[in-house]
């Protein structure tokens, strides 16, 4: 713990002032809590983000500017086991710095990462609008508490943490928690459910928030649903009651309360004490929803071995997982060992097909599932499947069948193998 705290007061000393009272132009922070490993970094030790724009003079890297001693500090006291560094490049726009350039600065911010110690340097390169004086003097200005607590919430409707680290503030921007919805808004939403203003009313009790200013939301959504997420998420909030007596003043007030009414996500809010919300939106396209309780689509698709999958006489009464990936889909990929093994536990009691929607070639397939193992079956030439049948605008995406061929629910994305076998053991019973 002793250490925690020095690496939290040394990266807050380095990133302060060191030349005149001016922002550094580096922020370092260890990387410690389960908000940290799910949304920066599962494996490092810690991060280190350097505003380039401010080591850059006449086209040439100039480091004169850079307290490299109070970095290289920052570096040492971050993590006691250097194995591992993520660091971030960050130019600001509207700067344009050639290639060349930039790999030569980023090649000597790495070698300063390595005189710290550590074995490995993860670099990124980031490129941002945001000015770095006012994004890390807000971060800096956050009294970051001594036993910061982001630990994860999680059900069947929710992915949630308290945001409490400089860290967190910096990546995740100013809210005092996030919370991912899994299913997205979509044409059949509308509203906030029972059951998932239960589980956010949850999360906030147990999580003993400190501050209750803003809270954040993650959500996606299909075609339909995108028109939706503003008008249930919009932030607009009461009117603010004004400190003057003036009547016309006063009665614009409150016609303006009478005229009030806060979105589904702002009343929720307002009812658990936030003052605001704030949302971030992945429109996913498609309308996977237009098959929730409809028969699946059936499909007769080549195989790699050569044969046809008929997925009527695959399931052969079995409930199944019908999932649409693509070889470009890092999270399909994620996802696709998983699959493999949930085939392998409970294939003989459940079907699962996964269903090439990219058109890949047979060959690209075939070296992708040697050289990863996977053993789940996987058929070919699914585009038109995915666009026609099953209204896919965002990979991967899963149906999941009863054992009468009904979608029940479909899924965008791959959060965790829990929740994918979670799924399988319901659907068995």
């Amino acid at each position: 713990m002793y250490r925690f705290l020095v690496a939290v007061k040394l990266s807050l000393m380095c990133a302060m002032a060191a030349h005149a009272g001016e922002l550094q132009n580096f922020f370092v922070a260890p990387l410690t809590t389960e908000l940290h490993r799910a949304t920066v970094s599962a494996d490092a030790d810690a991060y280190a983000v350097v505003n380039c724009n401010g080591l850059i003079a006449n086209d040439e890297p100039d480091l004169s500017k850079f307290d490299k001693d109070g970095f290289l500090a920052a570096l040492v006291n971050a993590a006691d086991k250097r194995k591992k560094l993520r660091l971030v490049c960050r130019y600001q726009v509207p700067a344009n710095f050639g290639t060349d350039l930039r790999q030569r600065l980023n090649k000597q911010l790495k070698q300063v990462c390595r005189e710290a110690g550590y074995e490995t340097i993860s670099a990124t390169e980031m490129s941002t609008s945001a000015d770095w004086r006012s994004e890390f003097q807000n971060v800096l200005s956050f009294d970051q508490p001594l036993h910061a607590n982001e630990s994860l919430f999680e059900n069947e409707l929710v992915r949630a943490y308290p945001i409490q680290t400089q860290l967190s503030k910096h990546v995740h921007g100013d809210a005092d928690c996030m919370v991912k919805v899994f299913h997205p808004i979509d044409g059949h939403t509308t509203g906030i459910s029972t059951e998932l203003a239960s589980s956010i009313r949850q999360f906030v009790e147990q999580s003993n928030l400190g501050n209750r200013e803003a809270i954040l939301f993650k959500l996606s959504s299909t075609e339909a649903g995108s028109e939706r997420v503003d008008e249930l998420f919009n932030a607009r909030r009461p009117p603010q009651k004004p400190d003057t007596d003036i009547p016309v003043i006063l009665d614009l007030y409150k016609s303006s309360v009478a005229e009030y009414k806060p979105s589904a996500a702002m009343e929720l809010a307002l009812n658990l004490g936030f003052e605001r919300i704030v949302y971030s939106h992945s429109p996913g396209g498609g309308a996977p929803e237009l098959l929730v309780g409809k028969e699946a689509p059936s499909f007769n698709l080549p195989t790699l071995d050569g044969g046809q999958l008929d997925l009527h006489e695959f399931r052969a009464g079995r409930p199944a997982l019908v999932t649409f990936w693509g070889l470009a889909c890092g999270p399909c990929r994620i996802e696709a060992p998983h699959l493999t093994q949930l085939h392998q536990r409970h294939g003989q009691d459940f079907a699962i097909v996964a269903v090439n929607g990219y058109d890949d070639d047979r060959d690209s397939v075939a070296k992708y599932v040697a050289n990863d193992e996977l053993s789940h079956p996987i058929v070919l030439n699914g585009g038109s499947t995915a666009d026609e049948s099953y209204h896919v605008g965002a990979y991967p995406t899963t149906f999941w069948l009863d054992r009468d061929g009904t979608v029940i629910e479909y899924e965008v994305g791959f959060t965790s193998a829990k929740r994918l076998e979670n799924h399988v053991l319901r659907l068995m019973e």
